[in-house]
C-alpha cells in the first residue's frame, strides 16, 4: 500500500496480546487433555455390533468426548476472535512507527486473508511476518528488512499441518469405510500438531508484542495519545492581540 503522509496514533496491543497468549495456553491444555482421554478411552470404545445400553462405559465416554469437543470448539473460536483483534491493532500500529513506509497490506486484509481459500495459505503469514519486520526502528531497515526469527516459519508450517490434519480427521470420522482405530489415530495426530502450532503461535504473538512495546518506548509514542495541549499563555496572547493599540486611540 502507498505510504500515508499523516502519522497514525499508537494504540498498544499489549493487553490483546496477553489475552491471546492465555487463550492459546488454555487451548493447548484442553487439546492435551482431550488427546490423553482419547488414548485412554480406546479399550472402552463401542464396537459396531454394540448398542449404547450394552456398554455403559462406552456410552459415557462418547458423551464426555462430545462435550469436550464442544468445549474445545468454543475455545478455538474465542482464540480466533481475539487473535484477529490483536493482529488488526498490531498491523495498524505500523503507521505510527513510520507513516512514510509502504506496507504490503492493510489491517483489514491482514485479518481477512485468513478466511479466503487458497489465499490463506500464504498471505496471512506474510502479513504477520511484516508486522514483526516493520515494528522496529527505521534505522534497522537502512540496508534491508530484518528477517524474522525461525519460529515464524515453524509456526506457519505447524499451523497448516494442524489445519490439514484436522480437516482430514473430520472427514474420516463421518466415513463408515474407515475403521475406528484409524480415525482415532488421525485425530490424535491432528491434536498433537494443534498443540505444537499453539505453542509456536504463543511465541510469535509474544515476539511481536515485545518488539512493538520496545519500539513505542524508544519513540515515546505512548506519551502522546492525543494532540499536544495549547500553550499556557494562549489566553493572554489573545487578550494582547485584541487590545487596541496607540494608533487606534489616536484615530478615535
Amino acid at each position: 500500500m502507498n505510504p500515508s503522509p499523516y502519522p497514525a496514533p499508537f494504540n498498544s496491543a499489549h493487553v490483546r496480546a496477553n489475552i491471546v497468549k492465555i487463550l492459546l495456553i488454555v487451548d493447548a491444555v484442553a487439546t492435551g487433555i482431550s488427546l490423553l482421554a482419547e488414548a485412554l478411552s480406546v479399550p472402552f470404545r463401542l464396537t459396531d455390533d454394540q448398542e449404547l445400553g450394552s456398554n455403559l462405559m462406552g456410552a459415557a465416554i462418547v458423551l464426555i468426548m462430545s462435550l469436550f469437543a464442544l468445549l474445545r470448539l468454543i475455545i478455538y473460536l474465542t482464540t480466533g476472535v481475539f487473535f484477529s483483534m490483536w493482529l488488526y491493532r498490531a498491523y495498524k500500529n505500523l503507521r505510527a512507527f513510520n507513516p512514510w513506509r509502504p506496507l504490503d497490506s492493510s489491517p483489514g486484509w491482514a485479518v481477512g486473508s485468513f478466511f479466503v481459500p487458497f489465499v490463506n495459505l500464504i498471505v496471512p503469514y506474510r502479513a504477520v511476518k511484516e508486522v514483526w519486520q516493520k515494528s522496529g526502528l527505521l534505522d534497522e531497515e537502512l540496508l534491508s528488512e530484518p528477517s524474522p526469527p525461525a519460529l515464524f516459519p515453524a509456526w506457519w508450517l505447524f499451523w497448516l499441518l494442524a489445519a490439514f490434519s484436522g480437516n482430514i480427521s473430520m472427514r474420516v470420522s463421518f466415513n463408515e469405510n474407515v475403521s475406528e482405530s484409524t480415525a482415532t489415530m488421525i485425530a490424535m495426530v491432528a491434536s498433537v500438531l494443534s498443540i505444537v502450532a499453539a505453542v509456536f503461535a504463543y511465541l510469535v504473538v509474544d515476539a511481536i508484542d515485545k518488539r512493538q512495546e520496545e519500539t513505542s518506548g524508544k519513540l515515546n509514542l505512548g506519551k502522546f495519545t492525543g494532540p499536544p495541549p495549547p500553550p499556557a499563555n494562549l489566553a493572554m496572547l489573545d487578550v494582547v492581540t485584541s487590545t487596541p493599540g496607540p494608533s487606534h486611540s489616536q484615530q478615535s
